[in-house]
């Protein structure tokens, strides 16, 4: 192998940087960066929120929670937080805070394993009582009850 000389090293150092930078966003979804999540977020109308108190949401409109498995995330600025809601089980649904607090981008729910994971590189992850499992957040999640009533899920804050 022949020598190069300064700029094509550069050009070819750059080039390896691009592809693992490149590799790294696919491989995390980019949420290292931004902070978002793949979780969708619930439709515009599928819920009430009675700041300080409660938030209902009405299951009809969330097709993302009809199944076990499923999960939403809900954005507001009359809650404390925004918050991701899944599907556990069959009538069982688990409430916590959106955002890790290791460096606060979303949390995903996975349901193959039952529990709450950051979409960042670190990777912390919750159980579905919001302890930590691992990771580097420093602490657990804050988790909210709650429970359906009349199809839907009343969620206190």
């Amino acid at each position: 192998m022949g020598q190069i000389n300064r700029r094509e090293f550069i050009a070819r150092n750059f080039e390896g940087a691009a592809m693992a930078g490149a590799c790294l966003c696919g491989l995390s979804g980019c949420a290292t960066f931004t902070k978002v999540g793949a979780t969708p977020a619930l439709p515009a109308g599928a819920c009430a929120i009675e700041p300080g108190r409660k938030v209902t949401v009405f299951l009809k409109k969330a097709p993302a929670l009809a199944s076990v498995g499923g999960s939403v995330k809900i954005v507001d600025p009359a809650l404390p937080e925004p918050l991701i809601v899944a599907r556990v089980d069959r009538g069982r649904f688990a409430v916590v805070s959106l955002h890790c607090p290791h460096r606060g981008v979303e949390l995903e729910y996975q349901a193959a394993q039952k529990q709450f994971r950051c979409a960042s590189l670190g990777h912390s992850k919750f159980a579905l009582d919001g302890s930590k499992l691992g990771g580097p957040a420093p602490r657990a999640v804050k988790t909210y009850a709650a429970s359906v009533q009349a199809d839907n899920l009343v969620i206190r804050l």
